[in-house]
């Protein structure tokens, strides 16, 4: 009953919020948007903390499926630690979606035991702060004796929808493209439903992307200066670049758009292979290439360095 209750408090504010923000959210203020921006453009992983047996059980769950394809979802959740992450981290959530997104949910995929999962955590937090891990997924790059990665984003339901319904790239990749493994599929049903039928607003879009872009820099010189000073990992800072390199190109390519985008535009913005032919310089080419697929995991994490990042944001303008 205390689920229902709360089930049903989350579907009032959804559609208060949808009354109120039904002209492509162009009456937004800026203040608010800061706040909601700074949530929802810090996308961030954890890999599982479990040795490698683990990861090859959650492996082994993927590919043991019903025969109507449906994950054995209770282990699945076990097999990812994601109610121990939770109750660790995020007390103040006490629901969640599964959701599997990225390569591993096309059957064609090229890398069967890479795995993109996103949990969004059902609550709300004391203060109204949406609480987000801010470093990534580690070092660990696939190649031809290790290809065994689970990812999970661990995000406030609420503070994605948002997103989503601004048209920002990976959360509506995600409603779209996604499978909800576990978890209430009223609530996966609810992102889809609405982002949708969403006619989004180009410059309100660009907008939000010049507050990102900001905000991605930010965490991009913090982090190289924890790993000057600290000697924090190398890939945080190689990470946080990839996000800020790859905001610049979005928000260049949705300046070219219509007044109006739909979502399928802002969804082709997540295909970020389709960036590699925006860069006239050949070599600054190479690099943004190497620093995808080494973020993918199909290069060898030693091909990608900090001097490759500050060449590519040198010669941004060659675009």
């Amino acid at each position: 009953m205390q689920n229902d209750r709360g089930g049903q408090n989350l579907i009032n504010k959804i559609i208060s919020f949808i009354n109120e923000h039904n002209t492509a959210f162009s009456g937004w203020g800026v203040a608010l948007f800061t706040g909601i921006i700074s949530i929802s453009t810090i996308i961030v992983k954890i890999i599982i903390k479990a040795c490698k047996k683990k990861a090859d059980n959650v492996s082994e769950l993927m590919d043991s499926t019903k025969s109507d394809g449906i994950y054995i979802k209770s282990e699945l959740s076990k097999a990812l630690r994601i109610k121990e992450t939770m109750k660790e981290t995020f007390p103040e959530y006490k629901d969640f979606l599964l959701v599997q997104y990225g390569s591993s949910v096309n059957s064609d995929n090229n890398l069967p035991s890479d795995f993109d999962f996103i949990v969004l955590m059902l609550g709300y937090s004391k203060k109204e702060v949406k609480f987000m891990h801010n470093k990534g997924t580690t070092n660990q790059i696939s190649d031809s004796t290790n290809i065994t990665h689970v990812d999970v984003v661990y995000r406030d339901y609420l503070s994605f929808l948002f997103a989503a319904s601004a048209g920002m790239p990976y959360e509506n990749s995600v409603i779209a493209n996604g499978k909800l493994v576990h978890g209430h599929e009223g609530y996966f049903c609810w992102l889809k439903n609405i982002t949708k039928n969403i006619l989004f607003d180009r410059d309100f879009l660009i907008r939000r992307f010049d507050e990102k872009i900001i905000i991605e820099k930010e965490q991009y010189v913090k982090c190289r200066k924890e790993m000057i000073n600290f000697d924090h990992d190398v890939y945080y800072v190689i990470r946080a670049g990839y996000y800020y390199i790859t905001s610049i190109i979005q928000r260049e390519k949705i300046k070219a758009f219509e007044k109006v985008i739909i979502q399928k535009d802002v969804i082709n913005l997540a295909s970020v292979r389709n960036f590699y032919d925006s860069f006239k310089d050949p070599n600054t080419r190479d690099k943004y290439v190497n620093l995808v697929e080494n973020l993918k995991r199909n290069n060898s994490f030693t091909t990608i360095s900090v001097e490759d990042i500050e060449m590519i944001l040198s010669n941004m303008d060659l675009f």
